[in-house]
């Protein structure tokens, strides 16, 4: 029993106590019957989840431990009820000890439940996906050879070499584009021609970009090309002196037989290339659904980018509709700051009239409506009426001075 931050945990003496992110926990070894059975079970993202830690660690820690894991298309092909074998656990001899930090659980409390996964996607276009990446594809040599591949071959069989050993593809040919040597040429043929092929048997349609010389093929509407690129490898370096005091490391490269299959446009992430175990021609179904993800991925960027330019419309029209309230509303201020200025100058020329009127009568002028200051005070007082907003206003030749405009 160990005691830590005011809690006990009780656990086995193989789990020592020790300290992670300010979190207490203790460091616990991997049962590897027990890892094996759940990495046949559901896929290592799933299973990584729970452990809280990533797939590709997860993997690290079975390779570490000499599970096999299941190959690609595994669960694809079980989804859709096609036979899988399961490779039995090898007997091994010495292996690590391969250990994982726990965070123990208070008495009482309930543990820490891992993120539940995210729900497959259930769009037509990932179901097709699905359905195509358990396809078989295979490479046939001697079998049916796409147009397209015959033309990319006898262009590039008699093509110039660049400096890194690749081959260049015609600029005025509609052509396949592979970058590789006249060793790998071939080989690379072969499995652009079972891609071809393949999506043909889809019925994705393969042929020319109009205007251009590329070659795609038409997958859920979208224009899908792919690009097979072989890595290269230092085959030399030396030193160049270029002035008295600076040197630089000229460098020379050679293609080293590897392949890598490319959709256009795809991050790194989608990239499939020969392994360790696996060839690129082992991945062909997953070549052919990277190419499909390609195109699912632009209608779901395009759908984003229509969302997004919707939402600003809304956006742009809320503020439209906001900016003629503002103006009618600063109007209706506008008139209320007129009527009060008026009214007080109204009220103004009123006292002043009277005072006026009191005058002349001192005066001993006459204010009758016939004499001429009588009709003055008469003119004055309707000028404050005009003014005036809670009377009606009396007519006025200024009433008509629009009819002044030309």
């Amino acid at each position: 029993m160990v005691e830590a931050q005011g809690i006990r945990f009780e656990f086995p003496l193989k789990k020592f106590l020790t300290k992670r992110g300010g979190t207490f926990g203790f460091m616990e070894a991997w049962n590897r019957e027990d890892l094996y059975g759940k990495v046949w079970e559901q896929p290592l993202v799933k299973i990584a989840a729970g452990y809280g830690i990533s797939a590709v660690m997860l993997g690290k820690v079975c390779r570490k431990l000499q599970i096999p894991l299941p190959g690609r298309g595994y669960w694809v092909k079980k989804e859709f009820g096609k036979p899988v074998q399961r490779v039995p656990l090898p007997e091994a001899k010495n292996l690590p000890v391969v250990q994982r930090f726990k965070q123990p659980v208070a008495p009482g409390a309930s543990p820490v439940q891992a993120p539940a996964p995210q729900p497959e996607p259930t769009d037509a276009e990932y179901v097709r996906i699905k359905e195509v990446e358990s396809h078989t594809v295979v490479v046939n040599a001697e079998g049916k050879r796409h147009k397209f591949v015959v033309a990319t071959g006898k262009a590039l069989r008699h093509a110039r070499v660049d400096r890194y050993g690749f081959l260049e593809k015609p600029w005025n040919q509609a052509c396949l584009d592979l970058r590789v040597s006249k060793v790998s040429l071939e080989r690379a043929l072969n499995v652009a021609n079972a891609v071809l092929l393949a999506l043909e048997a889809e019925k994705f349609q393969v042929s020319t970009e109009p205007g251009k010389h590329a070659i795609s093929a038409q997958i859920f509407g979208q224009h899908i090309s792919f690009t097979i690129v072989e890595k290269r490898r230092e085959k030399s370096r030396r030193e160049v002196q270029v002035t008295p005091t600076w040197t630089r490391s000229e460098i020379e490269y050679e293609p080293n037989g590897e392949l890598e299959f490319r959709p256009s446009g795809s991050g790194h992430g989608r990239k499939l290339r020969d392994g360790k175990r696996q060839r690129l021609e082992d991945l062909l179904p997953q070549c052919v659904g990277a190419l499909l993800r390609e195109a699912r991925d632009r209608i779901i960027a395009a759908e984003q980018a229509k969302q997004r330019e919707i939402e600003r419309r809304e956006r742009e029209r809320a503020r439209w509709e906001l900016s003629q309230q503002v103006a009618a509303e600063e109007k209706k201020v506008q008139e209320l700051e007129l009527w009060v200025e008026n009214w007080a100058k109204a009220r103004q020329m009123r006292e002043f009239i009277a005072a006026l009127e009191r005058l002349w009568t001192q005066e001993g002028h006459d204010l009758s409506p016939e004499g001429p200051k009588g009709q003055r005070i008469v003119w004055m007082k309707q000028q404050a009426d005009r003014l005036d907003p809670m009377l009606p206003s009396p007519p006025s030749i200024l009433d008509r001075k629009r009819e002044t405009f030309w």
